[in-house]
């Protein structure tokens, strides 16, 4: 019976793995331009295209599409269907607005889009936004929601998490399913090897030396952080004083000192043999059947990995993203944003209506506690009508919290090549990591043929 659970647990896992590196593949490419590329909804002057009189009505009540990615994964659909339920049963009843659900993999709203379909709210990964306000008719915040409403809605949510979706200065999408890297520990394996679980490493230093120590004394391999992750190798660059792209996201600007050496730093954890080897998948498997001593991970595999230990009779604990030196850990954020193309002002009422709602106290309820993803609303954390009891359950969700105050955005590359763009980097530090490949050699290498790409 435990191998069946531990065995459902490692699938479900893996297929929410697919869903992260920004929490989801970057797959999509906005190419071309459509019918639907500037939405009627936008044309009222003064930026808020909602802000006129009220055009919902309950007995006539207007339709919503909400394209959607999570609708599609088993470990988070039963928790995405009752937000659009919860909604369509309360206020959506009582305004005049129904929601539907459309099942997404991250193409078919594009596909929808450019076949002339009304796409309205989408669920989207934040490194092709750029693409998508270009050439998919993705509207301003600003330019469609009342501003007095949209900053008092956006009271207590950080401006961290409220940056997360800006381009040039305006709110092209709102962050939504979110999460920051805990270091995952199994306790077991830190008390086989002799050390305290009840101190863990700080730095990468310290994590090197916890893991040769966990290798050499219990055989399991000592740090996992897949080379394929898609999102935390941004972490390290930042937290070693490195940059992705420049100010104005004009050009790449990875390859340089700093970078080569947080990768030397993450590298010699393959080459002295103590790293989990194989895929973002691969290392959450190994670490989830006890295997692994410590995994860098989203906190949305956080009720996940508690079963599993559960299961595996081993003690689950964690630490926030370690540092280099006395540098401040600078965490990258995962998961997605809200996007809306609304075509009339009737439906940017009705789109306003239900993002209030998802971003909301009860909203992000039902995203934290059945999905697994953060409260943006931190004070929820500490509310005993919402996610208090929760929080308190699941102690480590503090840590995210916590780093919250100081993260920043995963790269949003710039215009139609975001995807050619995210592929060179990503197939980059594969080989930089994993290979004898120099790492300078190969940095430099991607970000001249991402460069050609963004000068194009």
């Amino acid at each position: 019976m435990k191998m069946r659970k531990w065995a459902a647990c490692a699938l479900a896992l893996t297929l929410a793995a697919a869903s992260m590196g920004s929490c989801a593949p970057q797959t999509m490419e906005a190419t071309g331009t459509t019918g639907a590329q500037t939405a009627a909804g936008t044309t009222a002057e003064g930026g808020s295209a909602a802000s006129g009189e009220n055009l919902l009505d309950p007995a006539n009540p207007v339709t919503v599409t909400f394209y959607s990615y999570s609708l599609g994964y088993p470990t988070m659909k039963a928790g995405m269907e009752h937000l659009i339920s919860r909604f369509n049963e309360t206020i959506g009843k009582e305004k005049g607005v129904v929601v539907e659900g459309v099942v997404d993999d991250m193409t078919k709203f594009k596909t929808d889009i450019q076949a002339g379909n009304q796409v309205d709210i989408i669920q989207h990964p934040f490194g092709t936004l750029d693409a998508s306000r270009q050439s998919l008719g993705i509207q301003a915040y600003e330019d469609v929601f009342p501003a007095e409403e949209l900053a008092e809605h956006l009271e207590g949510i950080s401006e961290n998490a409220q940056a997360l979706g800006k381009i040039d200065g305006k709110m092209y999408a709102l962050a939504f399913t979110f999460s920051t890297p805990i270091l995952y520990i199994n306790e077991k394996l830190f008390t086989d090897a002799g050390l305290d679980p009840s101190d863990p490493p700080e730095t990468w230093e310290e994590t090197l030396k916890a893991a040769q120590t966990i290798k050499e004394k219990t055989g399991k391999d000592g740090f996992g952080l897949a080379a394929n992750n898609g999102w935390v190798t941004e972490g390290l660059i930042y937290s070693n004083g490195s940059d992705m792209v420049s100010a104005d996201g004009s050009q790449a600007v990875f390859a340089n000192d700093q970078t080569v050496e947080a990768f030397e730093m993450w590298k010699s954890f393959y080459t002295s043999g103590c790293a989990a080897v194989g895929t973002d998948s691969d290392v959450m498997q190994q670490f989830m059947a006890g295997n692994l001593a410590m995994n860098l991970q989203s906190t949305s595999v956080l009720s996940g990995y508690a079963n599993a230990a559960e299961e595996g009779g081993w003690t689950l604990s964690g630490a926030p993203m370690p540092s280099f030196g006395d540098k401040e850990a600078v965490p990258v954020n995962s998961g997605s944003c809200l996007a809306v193309r609304p075509d009339s002002e009737q439906k940017a009422q009705a789109i306003w209506e239900f993002i209030k709602f998802a971003t909301g106290d009860e909203g992000y309820t039902i995203i934290t506690s059945e999905i697994g993803y953060l409260p943006l609303r931190t004070y929820l954390a500490d509310d005993p009508n919402y996610l208090k009891g929760y929080v308190d359950e699941h102690p480590l969700l503090r840590i995210n919290l916590e780093q919250l105050s100081h993260i920043r955005p995963v790269t949003i590359w710039r215009g139609d090549v975001a995807t050619e763009c995210s592929t060179i980097f990503s197939d980059a530090v594969v080989e930089a990591i994993t290979t004898d490949a120099d790492i300078r050699t190969v940095l430099t290498e991607a970000q001249d043929n991402i460069n050609q790409l963004l000068q194009q």
